[in-house]
């Protein structure tokens, strides 16, 4: 019982500390100032990367909930309905990021940026 309870402290403690390893990164430099449009748009695809990301995000935790709430459905054509739906939703949100991320690429492409 002891070797259960001190293994569990560890963990804890590990667990609880880990995210002080993100403080070991080297400082950075402050950005430059916006002084040209190829700044500006630099920002943007940051903005518009961080927008996907979180897309993704998103969308993968609503595929999740909707499977837990198909799991928990028991059966009830309703519930599944209703979690279908959701899981197609999600579906469509995942489509139409990547399809916004391709048309992106394609026209940097086309424009040769």
């Amino acid at each position: 019982m002891k070797i259960k309870q001190l293994k569990s402290a560890i963990l804890l403690l590990s667990l609880i500390s880990l995210p002080s390893l993100a403080l070991a990164q080297p400082i950075q430099t402050p950005p430059t100032p916006v002084t040209r449009i190829e700044d500006i748009l630099r920002i943007l695809n940051t903005i518009i990367n961080w927008v996907f990301t979180i897309l993704l995000i998103v969308a993968v935790l609503f595929i999740m909930f909707a499977a837990f709430e198909y799991l928990g459905s028991a059966g009830d054509p309703e519930k599944t309905k209703t979690a279908a739906n959701k899981l197609i939703y999600a579906a469509v949100a995942i489509g139409v990021g990547l399809i916004a991320k391709g048309i992106e690429f394609i026209v940097r492409q086309l424009i040769g940026a």
